[in-house]
């Protein structure tokens, strides 16, 4: 098991992200991850970053016919959560803020990338921020969030 929980090359987190993000994973087993379906695009150990894709689907829309802020924030919030677990291991992470910038309208079926860079990871706080892009790479929003590892561990979100 540890072999999965290294974090020494490019190759162990791209590693750990394919497989955290496959479709038999803890976190795709129920919840709004499961129904946000991110998708594994590439991360960097060197610039500490990860880039996830998502795809604006039909109960994501709010009544204008666009991406609803609230799920917006989900997926930068599943992004952050998902760089910030790759450093905390198997300890239990928090949410602590969460800041979104909203620039452009993001319609149904929209594919847009997610790349959050981790700027600080302390022993306890980490600091990230993000960008939110369209295919046409357009600037959609920016967000930044804090995350605390706490002490607790959970199960192996590794399949």
């Amino acid at each position: 098991m540890s072999a999965l929980w290294k974090t020494e090359t490019q190759q162990d987190m791209e590693y750990w992200f394919q497989r955290c993000l496959s479709h038999d994973s803890y976190i795709f087993k129920k919840g709004i991850i499961k129904r946000m379906n991110p998708v594994f695009v590439s991360c960097s150990y060197e610039k500490k970053t990860l880039t996830l894709e998502f795809v604006v689907q039909d109960w994501q829309i709010n009544p204008e016919g666009i991406l609803h802020g609230g799920i917006f924030v989900t997926a930068f919030d599943t992004a952050f959560g998902m760089l910030c677990h790759y450093y905390a291991k198997q300890n239990m992470i928090n949410t602590i803020e969460i800041s979104t910038t909203f620039l452009k309208p993001v319609p149904e079926n929209c594919k847009y990338q997610i790349t959050v860079t981790a700027n600080h990871v302390g022993k306890t706080i980490t600091s990230m921020t993000a960008k939110a892009v369209s295919e046409t790479n357009i600037l959609l929003a920016t967000a930044s969030s804090s995350f605390m590892r706490l002490q607790e561990k959970f199960v192996d979100i590794m399949p």
